[in-house]
């Protein structure tokens, strides 16, 4: 009798057939971007820029808008960019991932790989090399899943960033400036 159970509940074992999935809850590891805001920060207004998310269906948002320069873009500037992360107390924590570097033009498309090129093509910019000439450049809409494909780790911290972007000259004056929010999030976890 006792073999006869045993028999019937490894049967049910075998057709429930229970598929179970490992989903790690580690602190860091290969990400999704989920880009939350972007804004300006105070500069002379050398390189500005007037971009925004729009939310085009529930699953495709894009960066529409423009950049305009009142001087070429090239590698006798220098570009700060630095990561403040969210800390759990609450507020800004600077300094998550520092970059700098002189050449700005150069290091911007090195940085950005081929999210870059999805750039220059959205927003019209005449030639994918350096120097950028002075000009206007306007986007209709470039999807936010082109942009994730950059040449940033690939593996990260999960959480909340605030990443400031600076362009500025050798006397340290900053001539451009942007930030952008987003949240670094566990591939099969769901915005909120």
């Amino acid at each position: 009798m006792i073999i006869l159970k045993l028999f019937v509940l490894i049967g049910f074992f075998y057709l429930v057939k229970s598929k179970t999935t490992f989903m790690s809850n580690l602190p860091l590891g290969e990400y999704r971007t989920v880009f939350e805001r972007i804004y300006y920060c105070q500069s002379t207004n050398t390189f500005q820029s007037n971009l925004y998310f729009n939310k085009r269906t529930s699953n495709i948002t894009e960066m529409k808008g423009n950049f305009s320069f009142s001087k070429p873009l090239d590698d006798s500037y220098s570009i700060d960019i630095n990561a403040a992360s969210w800390s759990l107390t609450g507020g800004w924590k600077p300094n998550s991932m520092v970059y700098l570097s002189k050449n700005a033009c150069s290091s911007l498309k090195m940085f950005f790989g081929k999210a870059g090129y999805s750039m220059y093509k959205s927003f019209k910019f005449p030639k994918y090399s350096c120097p950028i000439p002075a000009g206007t450049y306007i986007s209709s809409g470039i999807d936010l899943k082109e942009i994730e494909d950059h040449n940033f780790p690939k593996v990260y911290f999960y959480g909340r960033y605030k990443v400031m972007f600076k362009i500025k000259d050798v006397e340290n004056n900053i001539h451009g400036c942007g930030v952008i929010e987003l949240s670094l999030i566990r591939p099969w976890e769901i915005p909120i």
